[in-house]
């Protein structure tokens, strides 16, 4: 009896290319606007960065601390590699991944 050929690729065996998030921060995508304790990057899209505000610092600084607040709250829907929530209905999200918090709007995703 012959054995049919069983598809063991996952989804992530024949990545084609990648975009990192240095390459973002560097094209000007994302813009780094501060560092975990775990070293991770905390990083806003452009589009939200400007549309919103956030070049002022006490406003950029609520918003992260609500966004790690939010991540805090279990989820059923997270894994072991991405979190994500919702700051505010269609305005602001932000995902918690191994590269660190990016906050962005929804479009931005």
């Amino acid at each position: 009896m012959e054995q049919e050929n069983q598809n063991t690729d996952t989804p992530f065996d024949n990545v084609i290319s990648t975009y990192t998030q240095d390459q973002a921060i560097e094209d000007g995508i994302l813009i780094k606007v501060g560092v975990l304790t775990s070293g991770q990057k905390v990083v806003f899209t452009t589009n939200l960065f400007e549309s919103g505000g956030y070049d002022d610092p006490v406003k950029r600084i609520q918003l992260i601390e609500r966004g790690i607040h939010c991540l805090r709250q279990p989820d059923p829907e997270d894994t072991d590699h991405m979190k994500l929530r919702v700051i505010e209905k269609d305005r602001i999200w932000v995902v918690a991944d191994g590269n660190g918090l990016t906050f962005m709007r929804p479009e931005d995703y």
